[in-house]
C-alpha cells in the first residue's frame, strides 16, 4: 500500500520502487499481442485494457475497470513520489525495462537527474502513460456513467456484476493519486525484512473484572473443632473462553482472578490482538465448578500492544 514517507522502498511494494515497476511491466505486457482484440494494433509503450490475468478464464477472460485503473493510480502515485523527493530516479537492472519504453537511450543502472531533461521526458511520458488507462475507461464507460465488473474483450460493451462499488472506488482512488491527494500513514517507512521468516503473532493485554460474591469472599476459613483446626478452601473465580489464553473453555485451564479487592475479582491475559472471542466465569470450590448462568458472552480483543478492561457481574 502506498504510503510516501517510505519513498521508494522495494521492501513495502512502494509504487516507484524498482521491484513494483518491474512488475507493472510483466503485467500490463501479458495483456498485448492479441489476449483482447480492442488493444491489436496499440504501440508496445502505450495503453491497453487489462484483466486479472491473461490466463483468466472467468466470463471468458475480459479487462476490468479496477484493474486498468489501478495500474494509473500506481504511475501518478511513483511520479509524485519522484517528485516530492526531489532526488532524481533511480534506475536499477531490476527496473531498467520499465524506463527504456520512455527513454530508450537508456543502457544500464544510473540516476535520472531531477530537473534535467531526462527527468522532464520520463515524467511527462509516464503521466501520459497513466493517463492512457483512464483514456480507456472513459472510453468503455457507458453513457450513464455505470461502471461494471468488467468489460468485453472484443466490444468494450459492460459485462458481468453491474453498478459495482470496487469499480467506482477504483476510479476514486486513481483521481486522487492524479491529484496527488494525501493518503493515511500505516507506518511502512523503516520497516527492515526479517532475517528468518516465521510467524510473529500481534498481541494485546486485556483485563478482566467481574463483581461476584463467593463462599468466604475469596479467602481461606479456619474453624476451631474440639482439638482440631479445620481449614475450609475457599470459592475463588475463573474467566475461561474459545481461545487459547483463556483454555478453550477447560475448567482446568481457566484464567484465576485475583481477590484482592473483593467481592470485585480482576485478573490481566495477554491475547491475540483484534480477535473476537466469547467467555464465562466461573467459581470452583475444591472440585465443585459452577459456570455462571445465561449465554456466552462476547468480546473483541484490543489492537496490537493495546490494552483493555472488560467490566462484569456475574450472572
Amino acid at each position: 500500500m502506498f504510503y510516501p514517507a517510505a519513498g521508494c522502498d522495494a521492501t513495502t511494494f512502494q509504487p516507484c520502487s524498482d521491484k513494483a515497476l518491474a512488475n507493472l511491466k510483466v503485467y500490463v505486457d501479458s495483456f498485448r499481442n492479441g489476449v483482447y482484440s480492442i488493444n491489436n494494433g496499440v504501440a508496445a509503450n502505450e495503453a491497453i485494457a487489462l484483466g486479472r490475468y491473461f490466463e483468466d478464464v472467468y466470463f471468458d477472460g475480459n479487462p476490468w475497470y479496477l484493474t486498468t485503473l489501478a495500474v494509473a493510480e500506481q504511475l501518478y502515485r511513483a511520479v509524485h513520489t519522484w517528485d516530492a523527493l526531489d532526488a532524481g530516479i533511480e534506475v536499477t537492472a531490476i527496473s531498467l525495462p520499465f524506463f527504456k519504453q520512455f527513454l530508450p537511450s537508456l543502457t544500464g543502472k544510473t540516476t535520472i537527474a531531477a530537473g534535467s531533461d531526462d527527468y522532464t521526458t520520463v515524467i511527462n511520458s509516464i503521466k501520459n502513460f497513466a493517463d492512457g488507462f483512464v483514456a480507456i475507461i472513459a472510453k468503455y464507460t457507458p453513457a450513464d456513467g455505470g461502471l461494471s465488473e468488467q468489460f468485453k474483450k472484443d466490444t468494450g460493451a459492460p459485462l458481468s456484476a453491474a453498478d459495482l462499488t470496487w469499480s467506482y472506488a477504483s476510479a476514486l482512488t486513481a483521481f486522487d493519486a492524479r491529484a496527488n491527494a494525501p493518503v493515511e500513514s500505516w507506518g511502512a517507512d523503516g520497516l527492515v525484512v526479517p532475517a528468518v521468516c516465521g510467524t510473529q503473532p500481534s498481541t494485546s493485554t486485556l483485563t478482566f473484572q467481574v463483581h461476584a460474591e463467593t463462599i468466604f469472599g475469596g479467602k481461606s476459613s479456619s474453624h476451631l473443632h474440639t482439638h482440631l483446626i479445620l481449614t475450609f478452601a475457599a470459592e475463588n473465580v475463573f474467566v475461561t473462553g474459545n481461545i487459547d489464553a483463556l483454555g478453550w473453555w477447560n475448567p482446568n485451564k481457566a484464567v484465576p482472578l485475583s481477590s484482592e479487592n473483593y467481592p470485585t475479582w480482576k485478573g490481566t491475559v495477554t491475547v491475540p490482538a483484534n480477535t473476537k472471542f466469547q467467555y464465562k466465569y466461573i467459581k470452583k470450590h475444591g472440585s465443585n465448578v459452577i459456570w455462571e448462568s445465561g449465554s456466552n458472552r462476547d468480546g473483541t480483543t484490543p489492537a496490537k500492544d493495546k490494552s483493555a478492561t472488560i467490566k462484569d457481574t456475574w450472572k
